[in-house]
């Protein structure tokens, strides 16, 4: 039983310098391991960033780095222009995508609002609006959308007489005052009447938008994160007093 007893503990007494060596053999290794992890980390963030991206397209466009926030006036400006230009482009035609081509002839069925319809432009063009601004918005459009849009007898479209640059109000929000004239040609007024159409209009960035499933897209869904991808919204639309401006 001694003897038994002694050989035991020999095992042991064995077994634990190996023990000992293993752990420091993985020590090593993890010191390795973190040593590439750190010098990685320091490669990349001491990496240029690069001057050029090349779209899926083919083409290169330069680029540089910017706030995640940041937007440059004429973006803005653009964004503005182009968003409440197509909110007011009342026709009778379907806008033009993929399936109906540049030169559309199908006539707009319009999407329905608090009992009235609006343009699928100007449902389209809603993309842009903040959610808790859009549907309130969206009824005052129908409100003042002529139904005989729908029936090919009237026209309308967003005269913007000139538009400020934008004035920042906080971190990633700002302002842009609008002055324009809603023009509605019908056969009472073949040349157009006017609506004047002043407003300061406020916008905040966010994450630019981008499809998913591109290939699996509705032309409808591809114009509206088209509308989205240049990370920006409009959450509010006031009257603007002109007098106020001049002066």
């Amino acid at each position: 039983m001694k003897l038994l007893n002694h050989k035991r503990r020999l095992d042991s007494s064995d077994i634990l310098p190996l023990f000992a060596v293993g752990t420091l053999f993985l020590q090593v290794i993890n010191l390795f391991l973190n040593s590439g992890s750190t010098v990685g980390v320091w490669t990349l963030a001491h990496k240029p960033a690069p001057a050029m991206v090349q779209l899926l397209d083919g083409h290169s466009v330069a680029m540089e780095p910017i706030d995640h926030n940041a937007r440059s006036p004429e973006l803005i400006r653009q964004f503005v222009k182009s968003s409440m230009g197509l909110m007011f482009k009342w026709s009778t035609a379907l806008p033009a995508n993929e399936e109906t081509g540049s030169n559309s002839t199908l006539r707009d069925p319009g999407v329905a609002i608090g009992g009235k319809r609006i343009t699928t432009a100007s449902w389209q063009a809603s993309a842009v609006f903040s959610e808790d601004f859009r549907t309130p918005f969206l009824e005052e459009i129908a409100k003042l959308t002529p139904q005989g849009v729908f029936g090919g007898s009237t026209q309308g479209l967003l005269n913007i007489t000139s538009i400020s640059d934008p004035q920042p109000i906080a971190a990633g929000k700002w302002k842009i005052d609008l002055v324009a004239h809603l023009m509605i040609y019908d056969s009472a007024h073949p040349a157009g009447r006017s609506i004047p159409f002043n407003k300061s209009i406020f916008i905040r960035a966010i994450e630019p938008a981008i499809d998913p499933l591109p290939e699996n897209s509705t032309p409808i869904q591809k114009a509206i994160y088209q509308m989205r991808q240049d990370g920006l919204e409009i959450i509010e639309i006031q009257d603007l007093d002109i007098q106020q401006l001049n002066g």
